[in-house]
Formats: structure tokens, sequence, C-alpha cells
């Protein structure tokens, strides 16, 4: 099996990119804690708070997945499922005459993340590779 489909060959990748998210989600909560009404009260703050959080708890989960033994493809189809509901959140709440380069930005990781998925079911494509740079670039962003 090639590295791009092989879990054990990522476990190291994925325990540094589940920490990292973890440090920085426990950071953000409390900051988030400590400006909570301020926070609540902004009409652009408030969604980019839930949006952020929800971003990095998706990384935290991926990677627990990905760090969980069990098959590949069961981990697609896990990866799948989760990236599939929170594309449907992206696409319910935001008004299409509201889609921003941000926005545009963010729909286009969650069908990255459904790309690795499938990739991952298949076996079909290195999902890990796919799988392992969009969450790289998801923290950069």
């Amino acid at each position: 099996m090639n590295a791009g489909n092989d879990p054990a060959a990522w476990q190291n990748f994925y325990i540094m990119i589940g920490t990292a998210n973890a440090a920085i989600t426990g950071l953000l909560f409390v900051a988030l804690s400590m400006h909570l009404k301020q926070i609540l009260a902004h009409a652009v703050y408030k969604p980019r708070a839930i949006v952020v959080l929800v971003i990095l708890t998706t990384q935290i989960v991926i990677s627990a997945i990905v760090l969980a033994p069990q098959p590949r493809d069961l981990m697609g189809w896990e990866i799948l499922i989760l990236n599939v509901f929170f594309l449907g959140l992206n696409v319910r709440y935001r008004a299409p005459a509201r889609i921003t380069t941000g926005s545009a930005l963010t729909l286009a990781i969650r069908v990255i993340y459904l790309l690795a998925a499938v990739s991952l079911i298949t076996g079909v494509g290195g999902g890990f590779y796919i799988l392992g740079g969009i969450l790289t670039l998801t923290v950069v962003r």
C-alpha cells in the first residue's frame, strides 16, 4: 500500500495536527469566554468565532478518526459524513447574496475534504495526501 492510502504512515502527522488544533482551540475558547458578551453582541465577530471553532473542532475530530484503529475506507466514510454535514450547514446559512471570498474559500475547503474522503473510500488518488494538505492549509489560513 502506498503512503497516500496507508493510515499508519500518517500517524505522527495526525498526532501533531490534532495536538496543535486542540491547543489553539483551548486558547481560543479562553479568549472567547473572557469577551463573550462583546463577541455575541457584534455582528461580524459572532459568526467568525463560530466558524473558527467549528473548523478547529472538525480538524480535531478528523485527527481522531485517522488515529483510531480502523480500516481506511471506514475512515473515509466518517470524514465524508462529517464534512457533508458541515457543508450542508455552510450552504444553508449563507444567503447567495452574501457570498464573500472567505465564505467561498470555506466552501471550497469542504469540497476538498469530500474529495479526500472519496479517495480514502475508493483507495484511489492518495487520500491522505489530499487530507493532509487541506488540514495544513486550513491551519495556516
